[in-house]
Formats: C-alpha cells, sequence, structure tokens
C-alpha cells in the first residue's frame, strides 16, 4: 500500500503540524467554509479561491489535534492547481483510503494521494477517522 515507513509518517504529519503553508489566523472574507468535528475539539474555516473551476489559492484558521490540521494542509497543497472533477476524484479516492474501502484498483491509485496516504491506518484509531474526515467533508461542501 503506502510506500511511507512509520517513521515517515510521523515525520510528515509532525512537520505539516508545526510548519503549516496555508494556516492564518482570523479569516474576516465570506464564503468560508466551516466544518467541525461531532466527538472533539477539532473546527476549521476553509477559504478557497477558484479560476476556471481551479483551486488556485486556499486558507485556513483551525483549532485542533495534529491529525487534523496536518491532513487540511497535506490536502490544501495536493488539490492547489488542480480542478474540481480532478480534486473529487481525490477526495472519493482519501475516503475510502482512510475508511478501509478500497479495492484493488483503488490500491494501484493511491499514489495519486501523495502525502494524503500518511493517514492511511487512521481507522485503527477511530477517534482520529474523524480528525482525519473533517478536511474532506469540507472540501465536499465547496465542490
Amino acid at each position: 500500500m503506502s510506500s511511507y515507513s512509520n517513521s515517515d509518517v510521523r515525520q510528515i504529519i509532525f512537520d505539516a503540524y508545526v510548519n503549516p503553508k496555508y494556516k492564518t489566523q482570523m479569516l474576516l472574507e465570506e464564503d468560508l467554509i466551516a466544518e467541525h468535528s461531532n466527538v472533539c475539539v477539532d473546527d476549521l474555516r476553509l477559504k478557497l479561491v477558484w479560476k476556471d473551476d481551479v483551486l488556485t489559492n486556499a486558507k485556513y484558521e483551525a483549532v485542533g489535534c495534529g491529525v487534523f490540521l496536518a491532513s487540511c494542509d497535506l490536502a490544501i497543497d495536493l488539490f492547489l492547481n488542480k480542478s474540481k472533477t480532478e480534486i473529487s476524484k481525490l477526495l472519493d479516492l482519501y475516503f475510502k483510503m482512510i475508511n478501509k474501502k478500497l479495492d484493488d484498483k483503488n490500491i494501484a491509485s493511491l499514489k495519486k494521494l501523495e502525502k494524503l496516504q500518511v493517514f492511511e491506518n487512521v481507522k485503527v484509531h477511530l477517534n482520529r477517522l474523524e480528525c482525519a474526515s473533517i478536511i474532506y467533508r469540507a472540501f465536499k461542501k465547496a465542490l
């Protein structure tokens, strides 16, 4: 499945958590997408900028755990400069991966998720599945 070792997984999540590229403070713009956890403090406000159905910019304000915050940053990094159709396909693949619902065709496509593959085994800890799902739900709202 994923080509990342356990050590790589920890490092990628830690790096995205400690040094987020797209996280900001005090988003005051209109058209924000809000999404929060049903079971913990994870809370997201997401601003997406589209040009001709291509994601050209994104930023977010969020409070939460490392898995949640890292998933936000890694997803945005992957989705930038992709069309809504491409993002939708990647989101569906990501959702299947984190929920352990992959078939052989999907497994062969996992490399398309790039660093988001680090969440492949997130379902082992069911509370973390919620953390990794929030960015999925937020982007689905946008599409």
